[in-house]
């Protein structure tokens, strides 16, 4: 029986979708809320996205400059839809059936065991520079770091060597991306190769000039944006909350579809209604979608992380809190990867969680990771090694031990119903704190219960 038939939809030709596009390493978990919280809402989405791809297929003839791409080992279609874009799921007939129809078939590697045949999104750190020094940046990037800053005719032959691969999307990073003013030079011939690209921000290097050159090319830009004011300041050491919201505006009012990224900390959270402030002040500035992001400890968030970490007990709430804000401010709510534990005693239908492309840890599954340095990495918070994308995701040992273990992992992780949508939580959380990327994320609340 397929999913579809299991949702009680008949004769839908689209497995599953996972909407949104990736902005930053982190988004590979999905978008979330009500239509989650039932197998009927996850089917109402399945049934849009069907529906909008059924059209795409009965188009008229030569009315579809740009048609969705494709990667047929895979079955993965790109589709984009009134404004949004999702990732489509068909079986291997139906994405036969779509190369017959038009789509733009991508070239594809041969999937190493435990992964697609190349990563879906790439995160490319093109700066380690930043006029901040943030108390928790994954980077130690800051104004006193003169910070490696790759050429763009580097960046080009990477871009270059992801799109033979198939990739579907780039998300530009940093250290502050848009302190390089080819930025926009790079996503335009991001592009030109077939790849849509996307970046994070917290406002630096941003004008209006600026946001109508991205609003050309962008997928969509996320802002980081940590609190309002105080909390701001407890999360990050200093205030940057009117910068993050000013480059909300600027961004929306030159037509980029806008994001925020908000790193769920122990000040964010313990102070009363400062999450509840942000969601509405966000919204009233005009971001479309707000994804809450666990701390991670590297950089000088390995020293922070005390300090700054929420208590899991306050994650095991982020679910009903997150329905909360969802209908208060009618932001698209997303949880990234490293947030999938926690939405283990949810009480959530599983189907539903595949349905949606609810997903756990992606790294060296679908995601990839370049740092200014060259050098790759399962995601941006993973320790790197030096090969090249194509070679590395066939062959790396790291790469390799991370799909073992989402394959056949220790207990608990190995008898819980969702362990094949978390993939056993965040690696370098449990590298951090159990000493071991391997072992079982400490803060799951599972594993909790076993301790």
């Amino acid at each position: 029986m397929s999913r579809s038939d299991k949702l009680g939809l008949v004769d839908v030709p689209v497995r599953a979708v996972r909407r949104g596009r990736a902005p930053n390493c982190s988004s590979s978990g999905s978008m979330v809320g009500i239509a989650l919280a039932s197998l009927a809402g996850a089917g109402v989405v399945l049934s849009v996205w069907a529906d909008a791809y059924l059209r795409w297929k009965q188009r008229p003839e030569g009315e579809d400059p740009n048609p969705p791409k494709l990667r047929q080992g895979d079955g993965l279609l790109s589709l984009e839809h009134q404004g949004e874009a999702a990732l489509l799921s068909l079986s291997p007939e139906e994405a036969a059936r779509a190369t017959k129809a038009g789509a733009l078939v991508l070239p594809e590697l041969e999937a190493p065991e435990g992964a697609l045949s190349a990563p879906t999104e790439v995160h490319l750190n093109l700066t380690e520079r930043c006029p901040a020094a943030c108390t928790g940046c994954y980077l130690n990037a800051g104004p006193e770091r003169e910070g490696k800053e790759p050429a763009l005719q580097e960046l080009r032959g990477q871009l270059e060597q992801l799109a033979e691969m198939g990739v579907f999307e780039v998300a530009f990073g940093g250290g502050e991306v848009l302190l390089r003013q080819d930025v926009p030079e790079l996503a335009e011939y991001a592009r030109e190769l077939g790849l849509t690209p996307n970046l994070t921000t917290s406002g630096f290097g941003l004008d209006l000039a600026v946001a109508k050159r991205l609003a050309r090319v962008m997928g969509q830009v996320n802002v980081s944006l940590d609190g309002l004011g105080e909390t701001y300041r407890a999360a990050r050491g200093w205030d940057g909350s009117e910068r993050g919201l000013r480059a909300i505006g600027l961004l929306r009012a030159a037509g980029v579809r806008v994001g925020v990224n908000t790193v769920l900390s122990r000040p964010l959270l313990e102070t009363p209604g400062a999450l509840e402030a942000l969601g509405q002040a966000i919204a009233r500035a005009g971001a479309q979608e707000w994804q809450w992001l666990r701390f991670k400890p590297t950089g000088r968030g390995t020293q922070a992380w005390e300090e700054l970490a929420p208590a899991p007990e306050d994650l095991d709430r982020i679910w009903p809190r997150l329905l909360e804000m969802e209908t208060a401010t009618g932001l698209a709510m997303r949880l990234d990867c490293a947030l999938m534990p926690f939405l283990v005693n949810a009480g959530l239908a599983v189907q539903a969680m595949e349905t949606l492309g609810v997903a756990g840890c992606p790294a060296g599954h679908s995601l990839y990771a370049r740092d200014a340095h060259g050098r790759w990495s399962p995601c941006s918070f993973a320790a790197p090694e030096v090969t090249t994308p194509a070679q590395g995701w066939q062959s790396s040992p790291t790469l390799k031990a991370w799909r073992e273990r989402a394959a056949a992992p220790p207990e608990p992780c190995a008898s819980c119903e969702i362990q094949h949508i978390c993939r056993g939580g965040c690696r370098v959380v449990a590298a951090h704190l159990a000493g071991d990327a391997l072992a079982a994320d400490p803060q799951c609340p599972r594993v909790r219960e076993r301790a």
